[in-house]
């Protein structure tokens, strides 16, 4: 394993011996008659097959993953989203903030652990998941700048390399409490801004031996700009996520993975942090059938549609008079910055039309976030926003 990843990991992973489930000790050919794994051997009608644990990770599945995304079948951890996957990187990572200790006398000592950091806005459950650990959440805010969002380069890799109070476990460069996982989500959801490649991976190569890059592409199939998995192989502190629930139209399936250049992490990950049996096979039989040749040009066209139809939006929605700004979007989203939003957000919701709002929330005060949908459901927002009298 390569040691920008080796000696960021928590020590323990590296010895510990992991769960072997019955499902890992054969495959599920179906001349086989299986008696190992506590069972129910009778089916139940119209639920063929669904008495049977699913392969761990599936390989007919990993390749179906490999080929959308141009990687290696052995270079992908398969989870349930891609929500899953921050939770099983912070836990391999992080080491939890240990509660306090008392010192010789009585008094308390406290004691500092791991961090993530965070470019807010952006998505919350990265911080949701490192506080459960519990460990530390530091923000680097995303810069305004031109009508925009964009990374705050230069301060990311400062704060990361000097959040060092004590001397390092291991080889790697920097202190014992550390960050050690670096979020950055391209396109960034909320704000649907697509962060350049290249600030991308000289962040990587800043840090490299400090932190983990963990980069969510889950809006990546709307994005021109695309995925960076061609650029694995030269940073080996960078970790992908990716799941099918925007692109491929599968958020009620909840499939995702992960995804790493170094193979030796991989295999550790499967064999060490996983549940024993974490996908269900309604969703794995769902998610080959949307990677299937058949699918795919479906859903990529789907893709071309929500495309068009954010761009269409953008003059419609910017000739209203309570709007005053749309922040430009590689997304499936569109923020848009307006007058009264909490309150047209409320009149929407009293037609039956959910959006989702950001008005009070720091970093996008008076925004609301509206989710591209079909042409007839934005044309009813259009509407709505044309009879809304705050």
């Amino acid at each position: 394993m390569n040691p920008a990843l080796k000696n960021l990991l928590r020590p323990h992973y590296i010895d510990l011996q992991g769960y072997v489930s019955a499902g890992m000790e054969s495959d599920k050919s179906a001349e086989k008659i299986f008696l190992n794994a506590n069972e129910n051997p009778y089916e139940l009608p119209d639920l063929e097959g669904f008495n049977r644990y699913p392969e761990p990770q599936p390989k007919a599945l990993a390749a179906a993953y490999a080929k959308a995304y141009d990687i290696a079948p052995d270079q992908i951890v398969m989870t349930r989203g891609a929500d899953e996957a921050i939770v099983i990187l912070t836990k391999l990572f992080c080491e939890p903030t240990p509660n306090q200790h008392p010192r010789e006398g009585g008094d308390l000592q406290q004691t500092t652990g791991d961090a993530v950091l965070v470019c807010p806005p952006t998505f919350g459950m990265y911080g949701v998941d490192a506080k459960a650990m519990p460990s530390n959440v530091v923000e680097v805010p995303l810069l305004k700048e031109n009508g925009t969002f964009a990374l705050d380069k230069e301060k990311i890799i400062e704060t990361a390399l000097s959040y060092t109070p004590s001397p390092h476990r291991g080889e790697g460069r920097g202190g014992g409490a550390s960050i050690k996982l670096i979020y950055i989500c391209s396109p960034n959801n909320p704000t649907g801004t697509s962060f350049p490649h290249d600030q991308i991976a000289e962040i990587c190569r800043e840090v490299e031996g400090q932190a983990v890059v963990i980069l969510d592409e889950t809006y990546a199939e709307f994005s021109s700009q695309g995925s960076m998995t061609a650029r694995l192989a030269d940073h080996p502190n960078l970790i992908i996520l990716r799941t099918l629930s925007k692109s491929y139209s599968m958020a009620g399936m909840r499939m995702g993975c992960f995804i790493s250049g170094d193979t030796n992490f991989i295999a550790l990950v499967k064999a060490k942090a996983l549940d024993a049996y974490p996908l269900p096979q309604a969703s794995v039989e769902a998610a080959l059938h949307a990677l299937s040749g058949d699918i795919r040009p479906i859903a990529k066209a789907n893709i071309e549609k929500l495309i068009a139809e954010r761009e269409r939006l953008i003059p419609l929605l910017s000739g209203n008079p309570l709007v005053r700004h749309i922040y430009p979007s590689d997304a499936n989203f569109l923020l848009i910055e307006m007058e009264k939003a909490g309150e047209f957000i409320k009149f929407a919701t009293q037609n039956n039309v959910v959006i989702r709002d950001f008005s009070t929330k720091p970093y996008t005060e008076d925004c609301i976030r509206l989710s591209i949908g079909t042409p007839e459901q934005n044309n009813l927002v259009l509407k709505l926003l044309n009879d809304f009298a705050p």
